[in-house]
């Protein structure tokens, strides 16, 4: 039988090696290397198993540095996992290439030159680099133009040996098979072509580097605990969850315990300094180190899974260990509460709500009898906002009165400033801190802190600013403001100065992360002008969760009024200020269609949005027995909810692709011209478009094989294979097909226009365009007035369109910009893309 190359597949790059995949799926891959290249190379035409291993092992150019160990059966096993894996199909077997395109050039004829390749740089391929299959073999083509060219097998072997970036003499010193000349030869035209590009240095990725190296090299001024000694006490120990930040739960809990009663507690108990620990190092060297003891674990949605085994291993190990549970996911409903006990029986004890204070008076209640640890059961009786088990009825637990907030949260010392977190051993990325405690609103889905419906207490400001002081001087990159609503106080626009006075003086942090106040508007862009111009990662966020009327009321929140967002919107508009909005998938009330007019609000705005699913949180209103009755709520094993009495299931899957369609196409800006166009002229919707889109990849992905890519895998992928132009050439024609009444010339030139704007790095920016259309002041002009007030396109002349990179976005892992994902940096610089954070 014989077999050909699968006409479908197309070779990506990925972590430095190629790999076989199909537009129709990425998660069929197979791990390429120059060896698989040499004998598909035989099925560019039909070709059998022994044709080719006959080949491979008889005197190919390629095959003396393989011989020692490819022998036939290596490379009929290697045959065999290509048609596994449908690499190879049977040559009869009917399909399609991927490229028709009938100008199908020769790189090996193109003329040679050196002006643009160093010697000593690194070099890579394209970020959508892909190899495709045609009748006339392997084809490249260039990222922003559809050009092909056809590969031979030395070319191949260069661009396998590039993949994983190197330099010009690497690759000559690792492909010794091909005279240095020849390989000079194919660097050069590759290089010309941009078929492989010089490896750019980013300037943030060398900020992020010099940080770690701080972090790494600093010098702990606070004893750890290997330098603490096993004695009589009894050790506590503090359970990390998570490296890349200090643990600020944690780290008040042991500056309460510390300081409590005059310190009284620390002749009692040896509380382990709070370090980073995993789960091995933990239990087998600080554990075996101290011994039984108090275990104190902070449950947060991402924490508890880990945390629950944990608590497991040590109580099993010794069910004399003492484990203490608190945190927002520790259920504090009686019956919810009791379950998680039941559920869980290596949790002695559940704290509810603040456990500052709680967590004293339960130690105090502790003591030793017979070198066992017991509770003076009298005592943790009294304790309030606890559950425990019944020290005498199996199965039983007890749950004490609810605890007061603390009425001034500075009578707890700052862990920072105690030094708490001075010998803490990870690296460091994040560092959180609290200026206020509590929310005044009472949103169901909520849990801030337990605190939501309570007065707001605030720090004393001056803790706050050494707080961020020692956090500035530590070189922590993110600072996270944990405060329900920043910007509620006119001392917030205060701490927003000082964090970039801080910046200015020590270079961090470089990214502030907020939950931005719900009623205010000029705080809101005060706050974030002062971080824009202090070139600090931030950006207005208005948690808008919805818009529907219905929804609003059954979850609680019709006191936050709408109006004051769009009043938001528009003075951000006219400060050219970042500014997104957080929307919620799944909301008890929510249907399909509110949904739709969610996303086309603020595609109307042109505000971005970022949408998430509703996860019901245990101590919610919304978790409330009787809530989840009155609203048909049905959760899945993570506790998300997946229906209720306004959506199905389906639905609910469909809001979720909705979704991820509006997050491509006008969050990553990928249609955000042309669907914008479609609705000014023709009285498209943009979500209709999107909604029809979807309803035709999902019953037809084959006729539109690079758009369904795009909308499948962008998001995470973040490339397009081959290029852009395939898959805005597809999405020209759907357009054309499904709205016969558009103008082809236009809509031509609006696709040229949203094409520009993704970054290619194989470009050189600033990069200027001619158009038919002034689409740039088109586009100012109708996103700056009301619908009776716009212009048609045919309005606008021909000009010049410039777009430019000065952030290097064409040239970076976009993702490592910014710690909190609510911008979308993607789009190019021009002067109608949205404003973004400048770094």
């Amino acid at each position: 039988m014989e077999y050909i190359l699968n006409p479908e597949i197309i070779i990506l790059q990925k972590d430095g090696q190629f790999i076989t995949d199909s537009l129709s799926s990425i998660d069929k891959k197979y791990r390429m290397e120059s060896v698989d290249l040499i004998i598909l190379n035989n099925f560019i035409t039909p070709c059998t198993i022994k044709k080719s291993v006959d080949s491979f092992v008889s005197g190919l150019q390629f095959i003396d540095v393989y011989t020692q160990q490819e022998d036939i059966r290596f490379a009929e096993n290697k045959i065999r996992g290509y048609i596994e894996h449908s690499i190879l199909v049977n040559a009869n077997t009917t399909g399609d290439y991927l490229t028709n395109c009938k100008d199908i050039k020769k790189i090996n004829s193109l003329p040679v030159t050196d002006s643009k390749c160093s010697v000593e740089k690194k070099y890579k391929l394209s970020n959508n680099f892909a190899l495709l299959v045609s009748e006339q073999g392997f084809l490249i083509s260039l990222s922003h133009q559809e050009e092909y060219y056809q590969l031979p097998l030395e070319y191949l072997l260069v661009l396998s040996s590039v993949v994983g970036r190197k330099t010009m003499n690497e690759v000559i010193s690792e492909l010794g098979i091909i005279k240095k000349e020849d390989v000079e030869k194919i660097f050069y035209q590759l290089a010309e072509k941009k078929l492989i590009i010089e490896e750019v240095k980013h300037p943030f990725l060398s900020l992020q580097t010099t940080s770690q190296i701080k972090q790494e090299n600093q010098v702990s001024q606070k004893q750890s605990w290997k330098d603490l000694e096993s004695d009589n006490r009894i050790p506590v120990y503090f359970v990390p969850h998570m490296e890349n930040h200090y643990p600020l739960a944690l780290g008040l809990l042991h500056s309460s315990l510390s300081h409590y009663d005059g310190g009284r507690l620390q002749k009692i108990f040896n509380f382990i300094p709070i370090s980073y620990f995993t789960p091995e190092v933990l239990l087998n060297q600080v554990y075996r180190k101290f011994g039984k003891g108090i275990w104190l674990f902070s449950n947060y949605m991402w924490s508890i899974d880990l945390n629950l085994k944990i608590s497991k291993l040590v109580k099993n190990h010794n069910p004399e260990n003492i484990t203490i549970h608190g945190g927002p996911s520790t259920p504090n409903y009686l019956q919810a509460s009791r379950d998680f006990m039941n559920k869980n029986n290596s949790v002695d004890i559940s704290v509810h709500n603040e456990g500052e204070v709680t967590i004293c008076e339960v130690l105090d209640s502790i003591l030793i009898n017979h070198n066992r640890l017991e509770f003076d059961n009298e005592k943790l009786s009294g304790v309030q906002g606890i559950t425990y088990r019944h020290p005498n009825q199996d199965g039983e637990y007890i749950k004490t009165a609810n605890r007061e907030r603390m009425a001034e949260p500075d009578q707890i010392p700052s862990p920072y400033i105690e030094g708490t977190f001075d010998g803490y051993d990870g690296r460091v990325d994040a560092a959180i801190v609290e200026s206020n405690r509590g929310c005044p609103f009472g949103c169901t889905f909520c849990d801030w802190g337990s605190a939501i419906s309570q007065k707001v207490r605030k720090y004393d400001l001056e803790r706050v600013k050494n707080e961020i002081r020692w956090i500035a001087e530590k070189s922590t990159k993110i600072l996270w403001i944990a405060d329900a609503n920043f910007g509620m106080y006119d001392r917030d626009i205060e701490l927003a100065s000082f964090i970039v006075e801080m910046k200015k003086k020590h270079g961090f942090p470089q990214e502030v992360v907020v939950n931005y106040t719900k009623n205010s508007t000029w705080r809101l862009a005060e706050i974030i002008k002062i971080f824009t111009e202090g070139q600090i990662v931030s950006q207005g966020i208005i948690s808008i969760q919805t818009t529907d009327e219905k929804t609003l009321e059954v979850i609680n929140r019709k006191n936050i009024k709408t109006e004051k967002y769009d009043e938001l919107a528009q003075v951000f508009s006219d400060l050219n200020l970042p500014l997104s909005t957080d929307l919620m998938i799944g909301l008890p009330g929510i249907t399909v269609q509110a949904f739709k007019n969610d996303l086309q609000r603020y595609m109307d705005l042109d505000v971005s949005v970022k949408a998430y699913p509703t996860q019901l949180l245990p101590n919610s209103p919304m978790a409330n027995p009787e809530y989840l009755e009155k609203y048909q709520i049905k959760t899945d094993e993570n506790d998300f909810i997946i229906s209720s009495f306004s959506f199905s299931e389906d639905e609910l899957k469909l809001m979720k692709q909705l979704n991820r369609y509006y997050m491509i196409a006008d969050g990553y800006s990928v249609l955000r011209y042309v669907m914008r166009y479609l609705q000014w002229e023709y009285q498209v919707k943009a979500i209709d478009f999107l909604h029809d889109l979807l309803m035709e990849i999902n019953s037809n992905t084959e006729e539109l094989p690079f758009t369904s890519w795009v909308f499948r895998y962008f998001d995470t992928a973040k490339f397009i294979p081959v290029g852009w132009y395939r898959f805005y050439a597809e999405i020209s024609e759907y357009i054309v097909k499904t709205y016969p009444q558009v103008n082809t010339q236009e809509l031509s030139e609006i696709i040229k226009l949203n094409q520009s704007c993704m970054p290619v790095d194989s470009c050189d920016y600033p990069l200027s365009i001619e158009l038919k259309y002034d689409c740039e002041n088109y586009f100012k002009h109708n996103l700056s007035v009301t619908d009776d007030e716009r212009k048609k396109l045919y309005e606008f002349g021909n000009a010049t369109f410039s777009i430019d990179d000065p952030g290097l976005m064409a040239h970076i892992n976009y993702e490592s910009l910014q710690y909190d994902s609510h911008q979308y940096f993607w789009e190019l610089d021009s002067s109608i893309s949205r404003a973004k954070s400048k770094v």
